[in-house]
């Protein structure tokens, strides 16, 4: 590895549904410290990253990844002749698609990745989550695609109420009768379009797993959390790492079955009886993924190093009984910051906090 590598990393928005650049970004400092040089990618003069002291060391805005490969592609360019750029690790599932599309370009121009190929990457789709769930030999819940409302009624005759409504790609609701599932189908399709997913709602505990798959069969390493704080959205504020050989091995499967190449959360769910269900699997590290690191378990850095031709051996496993507790609080900036984004698409340099006088 070079004295100094600069890395690009997108998803820095940290609010109610926050993202897992700040988590990348903080694993790959504790490993690196003034080796990495920290590129952000956003895609929103709000984004609060953008203003967060000691996190990154430059800037950009970059296209939505809805304006395709070739404007995504043009940009990074753009950023790479003022910055040469080693490394990206992209850390939302809608910008997969289009980093796919571009990874031999950017690769040819010395920026490396490590992602998911698209066989891989639509094998995990929830829609097809039951198929591989039969493969790996695991549950999932009975889950059926939706197309139009007039199938909501008797979706809740077979799979009884309550039941879950899914975006195909994000977002997700629990319907408690057939008025609420008529509202939750309006908003999920008219943010996330159709078809949806209704999915058998399965009482249990809900229990997290971070990976990262070396892309043939091996999972390189894994850190296992148990959810103790919510937000309304579902997502974790609080949690705690814990050694479970059982969600272990069941992400070790998938892993295998998948020949997961990058960094991959699991959810899943132990019912009454402790069965464990396989609910999701997104196709990146979480926004919790820092805890890993805490926990002994550096995934990200991990990443990186595989992006870059080095060769990683298993992580050991991860410390128990580590907590995480989302932690808010503002980050400030100038107009003249924002002014800088809007106009030149970058943020030259970060306003420091200011001084408080006794």
């Amino acid at each position: 590895m070079k004295n100094t590598i600069t890395v690009a990393v997108t998803g820095i928005h940290l609010g109610e549904n926050p993202q897992p650049g700040p988590g990348v970004i903080r694993s790959l400092r504790e490993a690196l410290g003034d080796r990495v040089r920290i590129v952000g990618l956003a895609y929103d003069v709000l984004d609060s990253s953008l203003y967060a002291p000691a996190l990154l060391d430059e800037a950009f805005l970059v296209p939505y990844p809805s304006a395709g490969p070739v404007a995504y592609l043009k940009r990074l360019f753009e950023i790479q002749q003022q910055i040469p750029l080693d490394a990206v690790i992209p850390c939302l599932d809608l910008e997969l698609p289009v980093f796919q599309e571009i990874e031999g370009e950017l690769v040819a121009h010395g920026v490396q990745t490590f992602l998911p190929r698209r066989e891989e990457l639509a094998n995990r789709a929830k829609d097809r989550l039951p198929e591989l769930a039969r493969c790996v030999g695991i549950q999932t819940p009975e889950t059926h695609s939706v197309f139009e409302d007039h199938a909501l009624a008797s979706l809740g005759d077979r799979l009884g109420f309550p039941y879950v409504l899914k975006g195909l790609h994000c977002g997700a609701e629990v319907v408690r009768g057939l008025g609420d599932a008529m509202s939750q189908f309006r908003s999920l399709a008219g943010k996330w379009g159709l078809p949806l997913l209704a999915q058998r709602y399965v009482e249990g505990e809900e229990f997290d797993v971070v990976c990262l798959g070396d892309g043939h069969g091996r999972m390189t390493g894994a850190v296992a959390m148990r959810k103790t704080l919510l937000t309304r959205m579902g997502k974790a504020w609080g949690a705690v790492t814990i050694d479970d050989p059982d969600l272990l091995d069941t992400a070790r499967r998938v892993v295998r079955t998948l020949r997961w190449r990058g960094g991959c959360e699991l959810e899943l769910l132990r019912d009454k009886k402790g069965g464990i269900h396989l609910i999701e699997i997104n196709p990146r590290f979480p926004a919790w993924v820092y805890l890993a690191t805490a926990a002994g378990v550096n995934l990200p850095y991990g990443l990186l190093r595989l992006a870059l031709g080095e060769e990683v051996c298993s992580f050991d496993k991860g410390r128990a009984g580590v907590i995480c507790v989302r932690h808010a609080m503002e980050t400030t900036g100038t107009l003249e910051d924002m002014d800088a984004l809007l106009t030149q698409g970058t943020r030259s340099s970060l306003t420091p906090p200011p001084m408080t006088h006794a």
